[in-house]
Formats: C-alpha cells, sequence, structure tokens
C-alpha cells in the first residue's frame, strides 16, 4: 500500500500560471463555503422532503412506511449533527481553541462502544476487532481521542460497500499504542495520498460522495496534540488502512495549528 504520513502542501504552480494561483486563492474562503454551505443543505433537503410527505400522506401510510421513512430523517439528521460538530470542531482547532483535559480510561471500552454505535446505522456491516493486546488504561483526552477513532471508522464506512469488512488491530510499540482502522473499500489515488490530511481537500474519486474533507486533517490534529500521529496507506480500488498513533501516558497538550 501506498502511505501518506503528514499533511503536505502542493507543489508550486508553473511561472505562467501565476496570476490564476492568486486569483484562486483569493477565491479558496468562497469555494469552501460553498462546499460547506452545499454539505449541509443536503441532508437538511432529505429531512424537508421526508417531513412533507409524512404530513401530506400520514393517514394513507402503513407503520411499517412511516417507521421506513422516519428512519431515513434520523440518518439524514444523524449526518447533519456530524457536519456541523466537524465544522464547530474544526474552526476551534484553527484558532487554536482546543485544549486537551487528559485524564485515565479503558481505551477498549471507548472502540468497542463506537464500533457498536457505528454499526448500529449499518447492521449488516462486519466489524472485526482484535484489540487484545491494548493496554487496560491509558491517559489523554477521552472525548477527542473518541471524535477521532469516530471520524476514521466513519470514513472507513462511508467509502466502503455496506457487507465489506472493517477490521480494527492493535499494536504496542515503545510506550505507543497503535490502532489501525481498515476497509476494502474505493481506495485512495496514489496523486492524492500526499494531500488526505489538508484540511478541505477531497480525493478526485470522492467528488459525488458526501464529505467535507475535514475529517482526517481533524484526527490528524487531535493525535498531535496527544503527542501522537496519523499514518494513511491505501490503493485505489483496494481499500484503506489508517493508523492512529496514542502515547500510552500523555498529558503535554502540545500546540499544533491545523
Amino acid at each position: 500500500m501506498s502511505a501518506a504520513r503528514s499533511p503536505k502542501v502542493p507543489s508550486k504552480a508553473p511561472r505562467k500560471a501565476d496570476a490564476r494561483t492568486v486569483s484562486g486563492r483569493a477565491a479558496l474562503p468562497l469555494d469552501r463555503m460553498a462546499l460547506l454551505a452545499h454539505q449541509l443543505r443536503t441532508p437538511l433537503s432529505t429531512i424537508n422532503a421526508l417531513a412533507q410527505g409524512l404530513m401530506r400522506r400520514a393517514d394513507r401510510l402503513s407503520p411499517h412506511d412511516i417507521q421506513a421513512k422516519a428512519d431515513k430523517i434520523w440518518r439524514a439528521s444523524l449526518r447533519l449533527d456530524e457536519l456541523i460538530e466537524m465544522i464547530l470542531s474544526y474552526t476551534r482547532a484553527s484558532a487554536g481553541g482546543i485544549m486537551l483535559n487528559p485524564s485515565e480510561f479503558n481505551p477498549s471500552e471507548l472502540i468497542r462502544r463506537v464500533c457498536r454505535e457505528q454499526g448500529g446505522q449499518e447492521p449488516t456491516r462486519p466489524f472485526h476487532l482484535d484489540i487484545k493486546d491494548l493496554p487496560g488504561i491509558i491517559v489523554g483526552d477521552p472525548i477527542l481521542l473518541e471524535q477521532a477513532f469516530v471520524i476514521v471508522v466513519s470514513n472507513a464506512m462511508k467509502y466502503s460497500r455496506p457487507e465489506q469488512p472493517i477490521d480494527v488491530t492493535v499494536h504496542r510499540t515503545d510506550g505507543m499504542v497503535r490502532i489501525t482502522v481498515r476497509d476494502r473499500g474505493i481506495g485512495i489515488p496514489e496523486r492524492d495520498l500526499p494531500f488526505v490530511m489538508q484540511p478541505f481537500f477531497r480525493g478526485q474519486n470522492v467528488k459525488k460522495l458526501p464529505g467535507t474533507g475535514l475529517g482526517l486533517s481533524l484526527a490528524w490534529y487531535i493525535l498531535k496534540l496527544h503527542g501522537g500521529d496519523l499514518e494513511v496507506e491505501s490503493r485505489e480500488k483496494r481499500g484503506t488502512k489508517i493508523t492512529l498513533i496514542v502515547p500510552e501516558t500523555n498529558t503535554t497538550g502540545l500546540s499544533y495549528s491545523i
């Protein structure tokens, strides 16, 4: 698998393209706002259409139909909540407003809970966990680390078919815990790998799929705050393997910008 370990900046454009580059930089904030607005509008439109359908035809719908529509509304609301939380977290990270609140916690409970809750959205999705190498207790911010793990697991689900399994494995080396999430989905084109942890970057093969391009950059930021890291290995059409690297003991609260 090809790998990406930290955000990189694209190489400079040829000199003859300088004018277009300057113009592109000026337009970038508007492009990002348009992307976020579009991503927010999609679940809102789904909720709106389904709610109107329920109001107009409630007396003619069977309990099964009502349940099916309610389920779609629930899933759209989850997506909307996820997007809003992602945007708020990115805004705090950009302003240096995310601070660690370290405490002792059981990482096995965190991983099992996230897999159970995420798997509940796709009941037929197989999850294979091999986490026996986890320490019983680690020190870190459990809320932030759970957010990073949720981002990685939800990406694995989003970019693979519901029947394809997701593997979660753990290894310990030199005081570091390596939590690896592997899917068998669409993978990442090799040319896109150096940039996948840049905010708002989206690979060429996911342009038509929902997403903001903020998830991996936020997960990387959270792990860096802990003195850890995020590694990405992938092959297009073969799947992706993302490893969250977390110190067993961390109270540093390192400063990073996203």
